[in-house]
């Protein structure tokens, strides 16, 4: 199948999901196609004068991706995929491409940047029926084994920072310095402006952003942020291949159910607001100190919970707990708020359905790794 084929196989459906825009794909110096995506989409040859995404790719790696073989983000993140124009509808190509790839059928239209009603999860049930927690305990990874998490905290889903747990990481023993011989080469996207009050809408200003260079800044007061708004933030990557020797997989879970894990890079001052996610999540913190702000999954209604998708998936939250507006959100009062520190070398336990806010205390690294433990499902 040639490549004016394919692309238009890609993009067929794509306006369905309320996607719109030009991505124009770059795989040679002669080589070139464009795709507009609309209610309904076109593929033509050749360059389009002002598309709205640019793509620069090996046919032989697009190929791959298309056929499972390859990951457009592991792609981009080596360098061998290089994006232009805007990044907010570019982050949307990976979804695209596996709408494509698991039948490509007209779904029902979801607008990306509306709320939707929050659906109950089990993790609600769970937590309501046990002791109100106020406060996450801490365990030496020393001192815990594989099977009393399994036994203790896993099955309840209880919250649980494990100290010293990365002595064995290559990446945590490295200083700044040194690490910055294994970022180079490599690409990041940079969130920038305020992206706090859009932290879940495609309205965010993204940016490609050499790893190396994103790091060596983040010392820098430009790095701090202007005129009120949060500093440049690479968050939520994929953690590049180069860099999986540098890491260990936690052993508290089956290797079979890691999601590829990802990687947060930033200054003092980054924050991700309110919110919870579908899997459970160990959050190892590499570098510095970030602060989580908790709350247990059955205060959803009190909290002002939103979905980004009718199934819910990623839950977002009205009620801010460090400006609380007790008017609005009067049930917030009887919400009991964990607030803890992970310092480096520490790792979180964050259960399914647990909502929480996380702040950048000093210059961070994170590596986070999302588990499809099917807890209650």
């Amino acid at each position: 199948m040639d490549l004016h084929t394919i692309l238009g196989k890609l993009f067929a459906n794509a306006g369905a999901v309320g996607i719109e825009g030009v991505f124009q794909f770059v795989f040679g110096p002669h080589q070139a196609y464009w795709s507009e995506v609309k209610a309904s989409s076109r593929t033509e040859a050749g360059r389009h004068t002002s598309p709205d995404v640019t793509i620069e790719v090996a046919e032989k790696d697009f190929l791959g991706i298309m056929a499972g073989m390859a990951n457009v983000e592991e792609l981009f993140a080596s360098g061998r995929l290089k994006i232009g124009g805007n990044m907010g509808l570019a982050t949307l190509l990976p979804q695209i491409i596996d709408h494509a790839r698991h039948g490509g059928g007209v779904v029902e239209k979801v607008d990306m940047n509306k709320r939707y009603p929050t659906p109950p999860r089990f993790s609600e049930k769970l937590t309501a029926s046990l002791p109100t927690q106020r406060s996450v305990e801490r365990r030496p990874r020393s001192g815990l084994s594989v099977q009393q998490f399994r036994a203790q905290y896993l099955p309840h889903g209880i919250p649980l920072v494990i100290s010293d747990a990365l002595q064995d990481w290559p990446l945590f023993k490295l200083s700044r310095e040194e690490s910055l011989v294994h970022f180079a080469e490599l690409q990041g996207i940079t969130r920038h402006g305020d992206y706090v009050k859009k932290t879940f809408s495609t309205e965010r200003d993204f940016r490609s952003t050499s790893m190396a260079d994103f790091i060596a800044s983040l010392d820098s007061p430009a790095a701090k942020g202007a005129d009120g708004e949060p500093p440049a933030y690479m968050g939520n990557n994929i953690l590049p291949a180069q860099l999986m020797e540098q890491i260990k997989y936690p052993p508290y879970f089956d290797p079979s159910l890691f999601i590829p894990p990802r990687i947060w890079i930033g200054p003092k001052g980054t924050l991700t607001p309110l919110h919870r996610d579908d899997t459970d999540n160990l959050f190892a913190q590499v570098w510095g100190q970030k602060t989580f702000t908790l709350a247990a999954p059955h205060h959803r209604e009190a909290l002002g919970t939103w979905s980004t998708a009718p199934q819910g998936g990623l839950d977002g939250c009205d009620f801010n707990p460090d400006a609380p507006d007790y008017q609005r959100f009067p049930r917030a009062r009887d919400v009991t708020f964990l607030r803890v520190t992970l310092e480096a070398g520490d790792l979180l336990f964050l259960p399914e359905g647990w909502f929480h806010q996380v702040e950048s205390v000093s210059t961070s690294l994170s590596v986070n790794f999302w588990v499809n433990s099917g807890r209650g499902w």
